[in-house]
């Protein structure tokens, strides 16, 4: 990882306002470096508070060379909010990462996972994901840096499918 992703993902863990954005630049550098720092930095702050475990399934797969299972994934897409804050993120697993950009799976108010009907009626569906139907998923130990409920509402109604 590059300083500028590192100074990046330092600053979202301060919960300070992102002032970079595409196509500016970052440390000087030029904007498609600053693409990739900011998509590093965000990355980076999001595994560590969510402790590289998926918030929906739990799973916590982290190798002595310190590779994680999960990925960070936007709330609210970045190309539609250019918004990097912690709140925005969460650490999903592949699986539960491409269900929850399918509108396959949400979370719900009260930080529940929720499952799409379409899982219980399509039989293309993976069957174990209903296991996962209105647990709470895993947050971040500090309540500041939980899902924004704004953006979860945002999810429910522009992705999630009924």
């Amino acid at each position: 990882m590059n300083i500028a992703a590192y100074q990046y993902s330092l600053d979202l863990l301060k919960a300070k306002e992102v002032r970079e954005r595409a196509g500016e630049w970052v440390n000087g550098q030029e904007p498609e470096v600053a693409a990739s720092a900011r998509n590093q930095g965000f990355r980076k702050a999001i595994v560590q508070l969510y402790d590289h475990q998926c918030a929906l399934c739990g799973i916590r797969i982290l190798t002595p060379e310190g590779h994680t299972v999960v990925e960070a994934a936007h709330i609210r897409p970045w190309n539609e909010s250019r918004d990097d804050r912690p709140t925005n993120g969460l650490a999903l697993c592949r699986l539960c990462h491409w269900s929850f950009d399918e509108g396959l799976t949400g979370v719900g108010q009260g930080y529940e996972v929720l499952v799409s009907k379409r899982v219980r009626t399509d039989q293309n569906m993976p069957g174990h994901m209903l296991t996962l139907a209105d647990r709470p998923i895993f947050r971040p130990n500090d309540q500041p840096f939980w899902p924004d409920q704004d953006n979860l509402s945002y999810h429910r109604r522009q992705t999630f499918k009924n």
